[in-house]
C-alpha cells in the first residue's frame, strides 16, 4: 500500500471519528433506482427509492445517493455531548453519494429535486 493510500485513508478516517460528512465518488452511487430520484441506505434495513421529500425519525440513514437528474439535500439531527442539537448536511447531485454517522443520529429529512 503506498504512503498516499494510508493519507488518503487516514484522512477519511479522521473526519468520520470526528463527525464530518464525507462524500463519495459517483462510481459508488446506486444505479437501481429511476432517474430523478434517491436512494436511501437505512442502518437496519432495505435500501429504498425516494422523491419529493420526506423526514424520518424511526430509521436512521446511514448513506444517500443521488440518481441522474436529480439534486439531492438531505439533513440528518444530533444530540452532541452539550445536549444541543446538531445538524448535518449533504447537497448531493450527478450519482454522488454521501454518507451520515449513524450513533446518535435523531432523525433526518431528505428532499429530491428533479435538475
Amino acid at each position: 500500500m503506498t504512503v498516499r493510500r494510508i493519507a488518503v485513508r487516514s484522512s477519511v478516517a479522521a473526519a468520520i471519528a470526528l463527525g464530518s460528512i464525507v462524500v463519495i465518488a459517483p462510481q459508488a452511487a446506486a444505479e437501481t433506482c429511476a432517474d430523478g430520484s434517491a436512494r436511501l441506505f437505512f442502518s437496519n434495513s432495505e435500501p429504498s427509492c425516494q422523491t419529493g421529500t420526506a423526514s424520518y425519525s424511526e430509521q436512521t440513514i446511514a448513506k444517500v445517493c443521488s440518481m441522474a437528474g436529480a439534486d439531492v439535500v438531505a439533513e440528518a439531527t444530533y444530540l452532541n455531548s452539550r445536549k444541543k442539537t446538531v445538524t448535518q448536511r449533504l447537497e448531493l447531485s450527478n450519482g454522488r453519494c454521501g454518507r451520515f454517522e449513524i450513533a446518535g443520529q435523531q432523525s433526518a429529512t431528505v428532499s429530491v429535486t428533479p435538475n
